[in-house]
């Protein structure tokens, strides 16, 4: 009896979903519906579900009659993957939602002609979980009068295969005879196992979402302006319908588009001013490598931070960020005080000026070496 799940299929699937930010960004908003967070919720519980099931304490019944600890495993069971199957269908819904879900009118399992084994398999949840003592059918299908039916308690060893039973009572007062409703587990395992191996299908369907969004993007030419800020403005744009707004190249063009945009009138010195104007013409520079990594729908970079990943540079770069930050702004007038900076900056209040300056003399101290600098590097040079 002992349901037949690899757990780490969940997790090749949240994977899946995960590898591409595209993926993600399309389902924000569907028509209107954030289809993201269904997915992510459907995956959450079927996690739950393939960890959970192996787990709960659901034996081979022993001997016949009635005990209530079993009855209690059997509603756990039952519910848990009533909603493993209630996840997968979510996510056909949302994924696939051009055609029904592949076992949508499967009839293999229990074998009932007039319901579908999603139909039944609900039937058998409420008889032996959810509302058995509130029933409108004995065998799933619902008579068009008013008679109800209400399910004894759970008893083990029903007749021939099934595991357990339940005696159902009609509300009709003319109608004394007791009908019997068993359920068989591995029937249900089967039922699980098959819904829940359906996530390789869908991680097909996710793989053909992505190659097509790959290969619509490839068709679709990015204009090209002369101006560079135009340039990063249409690529900004293009880098949100391919990629999404944050990820992608956004990083990297909304750098670029704050510091070719500061104003650098302040910095009259005609050195200084050489450092700042060679850093621009390298970002200029990489406008088109991302235009083409964008065109070509490829993440490449070949852009290396000219810093060491340090606390210093940490809080200096918070401070350039949030504006206040004393920890970040007194290693900043340091290296003005003591390092390479111009004294220009010190009476300066444009924070993107700051970090512009600042970036091209790492760069131009960096390009030198061939390497990040640490900070002391750079103090000292």
């Amino acid at each position: 009896m002992t349901i037949n799940i690899n757990n780490s299929l969940i997790d090749e699937f949240r994977n899946k979903v995960n590898e591409n930010k595209f993926f993600r960004e399309k389902f924000r908003n569907v028509n209107g519906r954030n289809h993201w967070n269904i997915i992510c919720s459907a995956m959450d519980w079927i996690s739950v579900a393939a960890d959970g099931l192996p787990e709960i304490n659901l034996k081979t019944p022993k001997g016949f009659g009635y005990n209530h600890l079993e009855t209690l495993n059997l509603m756990q069971y039952i519910i848990t993957v009533d909603i493993l199957a209630e996840s997968i269908i979510q996510l056909f819904r949302v994924i696939d939602g051009s055609k029904p879900y592949p076992l949508s009118e499967d009839h293999e399992i229990f074998e009932q002609s007039k319901l579908s084994d999603d139909k039944y398999f609900k039937h058998l949840r409420a008889v032996f979980s959810t509302h058995p003592v509130n029933l409108n059918s004995v065998d799933g299908v619902k008579k068009e009068d008013d008679e109800r039916f209400f399910a004894s308690w759970v008893a083990k060893n029903g007749v021939g295969n099934d595991d357990f039973y339940v005696l159902l009572y009609s509300s009709d007062p003319a109608k004394d005879q007791v009908n019997p409703l068993g359920i068989n587990i591995e029937d249900i395992n089967l039922y699980a196992e098959k819904r829940y191996n359906l996530l390789r299908t869908l991680m097909d369907k996710v793989d053909q979402i992505n190659i097509e969004h790959i290969q619509s993007c490839r068709k679709k030419i990015i204009p090209i302006a002369n101006d560079p800020i135009e340039q990063i403005e249409i690529l900004l744009e293009e880098n949100e319908k391919r990629f999404g707004k944050d990820y992608g190249y956004a990083n990297g063009l909304h750098y670029l588009y704050s510091l070719l945009k500061v104003d650098t009138s302040p910095i009259v010195n005609d050195s200084e001013k050489a450092v700042i104007n060679e850093y621009k013409d390298f970002l200029r520079s990489l406008i088109p490598q991302i235009k083409d990594g964008l065109q070509d729908m490829l993440i490449t970079s070949n852009w290396k931070a000219p810093y060491k990943y340090e606390y210093e540079f940490e809080k200096i770069y918070t401070y350039f960020r949030d504006g206040v930050h004393p920890i970040g702004k007194q290693y900043f007038n340091a290296l003005i005080k003591k390092g390479p900076l111009p004294n220009v900056l010190a009476t300066c209040e444009d924070l993107g000026l700051k970090q512009l300056v600042m970036d091209a003399y790492l760069h131009k101290e960096s390009t030198k070496l061939d390497r990040p600098l640490s900070f002391k590097e750079f103090l000292g040079s």
